[in-house]
């Protein structure tokens, strides 16, 4: 078990380091996604994190990839959230634009609610300039982006 010690380590570690923090505060996000998930009733299974671009989650049925809100909204206050993969060079890097059926962003870090999700289907992300078959890394939650997963599960387009 971890103690308290620790976890003031760790945090003061990941503040140190960026890409440290950046990947513990995306595990800690995706969990409480995942556990906020199963508290609504919804069936959730895990994918293992392979950095092929397989989505995170499996729930009801539909693939789910999480992501938490960049630090720095667009000028007009709308959050952004970045869909690639952590490793390669462009294209490779770039999600294919059918690489999952959900996305989710966690906002809590900017709304200072606990749990504040937003979800939208994979089909209204924005597209690549250059590559019309791929997601466009930097996306703006739009009126696309709801924080009701269960209307997305239970009304298709």
């Amino acid at each position: 078990m971890i103690s308290q010690k620790e976890i003031v380590e760790l945090f003061k570690f990941a503040d140190k380091d960026e890409r440290f923090g950046v990947a513990l505060r995306g595990a800690l996000s995706q969990i409480r996604l995942r556990m906020h998930l199963e508290s609504l009733g919804l069936d959730v299974k895990e994918n293992p994190s392979d950095n092929f671009g397989a989505p995170d989650f499996i729930v009801n049925g539909k693939t789910l990839e999480h992501k938490r809100a960049r630090n720095h909204n667009y000028a007009d206050g709308s959050y952004k959230a970045e869909f690639q993969k952590s490793r390669g060079r462009i294209p490779q890097r770039l999600y294919d634009n059918n690489f999952s059926d959900l996305v989710s962003v966690d906002v809590s870090h900017h709304t200072g609610k606990e749990n504040d999700f937003r979800f939208t289907r994979t089909k209204h992300l924005k597209n690549h300039a250059a590559h019309s078959d791929k997601v466009s890394p930097i996306q703006k939650l739009n009126e696309h982006w709801v924080s009701d997963i269960k209307f997305l599960l239970e009304n298709e387009e």
